[in-house]
């Protein structure tokens, strides 16, 4: 077949236009939320409920055309989210690794997998990347931080406050980390600072997640000599009957041997977790926890 020359210019131009566009719709159109295979994974939604299970903590929404759908999210998502529920927010993830189904919630199985994690809920509108905001009867407690620092943990237990301290900067390389125990009405001279020169978090302390049968949990370690003082934050099967029970407070261990444990009187303000482990390069250092009675 003979193109006539109006036929090529005409096809040349056809050609050039799709090179131009191509890009620009591909572009536009942005990846999906990530997903272990590559599925599309729900970005947004109303949270309905949430439930500890042997690998995870089980986030359940309804999206906006009252599709019910269920996604796995790391388990301290299980605490600070509970004053989401009923309300829309949006959801970010991370691919990371859980135990594994045929491990069947035995934790001496170290088999895994690699998932979508929700790593963080927030109302619609709000920052999706932040951690859920802690309940109102916590978030009223005081610390031991200033007014300019961030709260990392903080809890009261009986007459004294124990919270963890981080500048506003603090990451991987900079910044600092502290422990401090004292009376709330005398923020300004605790009676026990951890450690007493300001460093940045991985040389103040130790810290990891840890995954168990029904729940999950984050331990912070700060060591003075021969004395650890641990703060932890966690949900399991400890109450009656295999109940879903929470257990926060700080677990204060003497040559390796616990001697104290002092619970918080209520639901701690917490940071603790994964994402805010390795943002500021936090690891275990070798180091366990097992989550006092």
């Amino acid at each position: 077949m003979q193109w006539t020359a109006l036929q090529r210019r005409l096809s040349s131009c056809a050609l050039l236009t799709a090179l131009v566009f191509y890009p620009l719709l591909s572009a536009s159109q942005g990846p999906p939320p990530p997903g272990a295979g590559g599925e599309v994974k729900n970005i947004a939604g109303t949270l309905l409920s949430l439930e500890s299970g042997d690998v995870a903590c089980y986030l359940t929404f309804q999206d906006g055309q009252s599709k019910k759908y269920r996604e796995l999210g790391d388990f301290s998502l299980c605490t600070k989210s509970r004053p989401l529920i009923g309300k829309q927010v949006t959801l970010s993830y991370k691919l990371q690794n859980v135990m594994a189904d045929e491990c069947q919630g035995n934790t001496s199985c170290k088999k895994t997998k690699t998932v979508a994690l929700v790593t963080a809920v927030a109302a619609a509108g709000g920052n999706a990347s932040a951690p859920a905001k802690a309940p109102a009867a916590a978030a009223t407690q005081k610390s031991l931080c200033t007014a300019q620092e961030t709260v990392v943990f903080s809890c009261r237990t009986g007459e004294k406050v124990v919270s963890a301290c981080a500048s506003p900067d603090t990451g991987r390389s900079q910044g600092y980390l502290q422990y401090r125990f004292g009376k709330p009405e005398a923020p300004e001279t605790p009676e026990m600072a951890l450690p007493a020169n300001r460093v940045i978090p991985s040389k103040a302390a130790t810290g990891s997640t840890v995954s168990f049968s029904g729940g999950g949990g984050a331990w912070l370690r700060f060591r003075n000599a021969q004395t650890s003082y641990t703060l932890y934050t966690g949900v399991g099967k400890w109450g009656p009957k295999g109940a879903t029970q929470e257990k926060q407070g700080i677990a204060v261990e003497r040559g390796g041997k616990l001697v104290a444990n002092l619970k918080c009187s209520a639901r701690p303000v917490s940071l603790l977790g994964s994402d805010w482990f390795e943002k500021v390069g936090l690891k275990d250092g070798g180091e366990d926890f097992d989550f006092p009675d």
